[in-house]
């Protein structure tokens, strides 16, 4: 895992803008300004998917704040954000992808992450999974896509053998409601699952600028309970975590980047 980089290209806010800025945040919290993720967000994404099928998802914009180390940060690059992802997200698929045959995608959106992984691995088998079918029909041709919907998995597919389970704020949409999937990867047996997700219970309640992402995850009912289950998993060993990581670096509201790597025993 790699440590927020780019550390002279950002200015920490001073305690009177950090506090305004956790103010901020917890009162459109408060007003509801937020909506839950879920089942019944698919619409939504259906919809942003037929609008954003560029290379770049939509949802890594320009921004004048970040979270770095828990601290609100003013990036002197308003890219710094897509830059940090892309460094980080290359190094990923190179450390645990390489000795794969095919990398999976569940909540692939428009593909953008397994373009990058062809530009590193051009020979791999990359597969797109989604539930928004504007999303899957906008995949580019050496992408095999198919709908896929993490709280009703399709067992009727079979995915290739030591192929690995990649996720990027996808599985955040599922709640409290991950377990169908989990019990689907279990059953495939992945060689390697790779999460890059916000994750709840890593934050520290302490630390108000924390404490606004947890507000905000909580509003937007992001998924929470699966480290302490795989933990139990591993205990009965069903499971091997092979790396955990909080990124501390993150968007104006979260930190999106959090890891999780593990594979079915």
């Amino acid at each position: 895992m790699i440590e927020p980089p780019f550390p002279h290209e950002y200015q920490v806010f001073d305690q009177c803008e950090q506090d305004a800025l956790c103010a901020e945040i917890l009162a459109e919290v408060a007003a509801g300004k937020f909506k839950p993720a879920g089942e019944p967000s698919r619409q939504h994404w259906e919809k942003m998917w037929a609008q954003n099928r560029t290379e770049m998802p939509y949802f890594l914009r320009p921004a004048a704040v970040l979270r770095v180390n828990g601290q609100f940060v003013r990036p002197k690059d308003e890219w710094l954000e897509l830059k940090w992802y892309e460094r980080f997200r290359d190094q990923l698929l190179k450390k645990y992808f390489k000795a794969v045959p095919a990398i999976y995608e569940f909540g692939c959106g428009n593909g953008w992450n397994l373009m990058a992984a062809r530009h590193i691995f051009p020979d791999k088998t990359l597969v797109g999974l989604d539930w928004a079918e504007s999303a899957v029909s906008s995949l580019p041709w050496y992408i095999r896509g198919y709908l896929f919907d993490f709280f009703r998995p399709d067992y009727s597919l079979k995915l290739d053998p030591g192929f690995g389970v990649w996720t990027v704020g996808a599985l955040e949409q599922t709640g409290q409601n991950w377990m169908p999937f989990l019990a689907y990867l279990l059953e495939q047996k992945p060689a390697i699952c790779v999460h890059v997700e916000p994750i709840l219970e890593w934050y520290d309640q302490n630390n108000p600028v924390d404490r606004t992402a947890i507000e905000y995850h909580l509003a937007r009912n992001y998924w929470t309970g699966f480290p302490s289950w795989m933990s139990h998993l591993e205990e009965l060993g069903k499971v091997k975590i092979i790396e955990t990581k909080r990124s501390l670096f993150g968007s104006k509201y979260i930190e999106g980047y959090s890891l999780f790597v593990w594979r079915p025993t």
